[in-house]
């Protein structure tokens, strides 16, 4: 890859900031000279450098992207591309689901009726171990905050029993402190996303986005974070806030 990615970057970082190169020098820690190469794209600085440099412009791990797609041809992370990491790093996520309960909020009931459907040749002992990872995992992430939106429709068009012990747990989520619920009602459409996405704010202030697809769940690349994160405010401007959505889930058990 061409240092091109990382030099312009690092070149709108300092305007913005309206230092000259020898103030960022200084700031930073480096050499004017070096400075003045990077910008012009003449090589690349050492990680310790384009870290120092982040710093320096407050560009809160987006220059440091810049540098690793310049240097890697991936803006993320080697670390952030699994999830379970990305998961304990993180300490806000934001989901917005199209069709069910986000997997973090899926009660015992609710888990296994959507992996017997979605895996219809599982085994009894294989669908009881994947429900209770995914419903042991909110419980393993004591730090992690949580804003969802889905669907009021992921409860109501199931069976009643299941529905029910659904949205008693969402509730008792929701009465934690740690979960912030928003439902989309009964008769308006969530648009967009049209699959799950999953925005991880980690603990130095990075942003990781993640999407489920059929095979998988896929980190999107920095490049992509504005457009998705948009996807995300549309989701939660289609849905209700948080006391409206808390009564509409205790009209499904009461």
């Amino acid at each position: 890859m061409t240092p091109i990615a990382f030099s312009e970057a690092l070149a709108r970082f300092r305007e913005l900031a309206g230092l000259t190169q020898l103030q960022l020098a200084t700031r930073s820690g480096t050499a004017h000279s070096s400075v003045n190469r990077w910008e012009k794209g003449g090589s690349m600085p050492k990680r310790d450098n384009a870290e120092r440099l982040d710093a320096a412009l407050g560009a809160n791990g987006d220059l440091l992207a810049a540098w690793r797609r310049s240097t890697t041809g991936n803006g993320i992370p080697e670390w952030a591309r699994d999830l379970d990491a990305i998961e304990r790093a993180a300490r806000q996520l934001s989901i917005a689901a199209p069709s069910l309960v986000p997997g973090y909020l899926q009660c015992e009931s609710y888990a296994r009726f959507v992996f017997s459907a979605s895996r219809p040749l599982a085994s009894s002992e294989e669908l009881d171990q994947l429900t209770k990872l995914r419903c042991d995992r909110l419980g393993e992430l004591p730090d992690l905050r949580v804003t969802a939106v889905f669907p009021l429709s992921a409860l109501t068009g199931l069976p009643d029993g299941i529905a029910k012990e659904q949205s008693r747990h969402l509730v008792e989520w929701a009465a934690t402190g740690r979960v912030a619920l928003h439902v989309v009602p009964t008769g308006s459409i969530m648009v967009v996303p049209t699959s799950p996405v999953m925005l991880f704010r980690l603990r130095g202030g990075d942003l990781v986005i993640t999407s489920d697809y059929a095979d998988g769940s896929v980190t999107m690349t920095p490049d992509t974070h504005e457009r998705v994160s948009v996807l995300f405010t549309a989701a939660l401007a289609a849905s209700l806030p948080v006391d409206l959505s808390l009564a509409a889930l205790k009209d499904v058990y009461e």
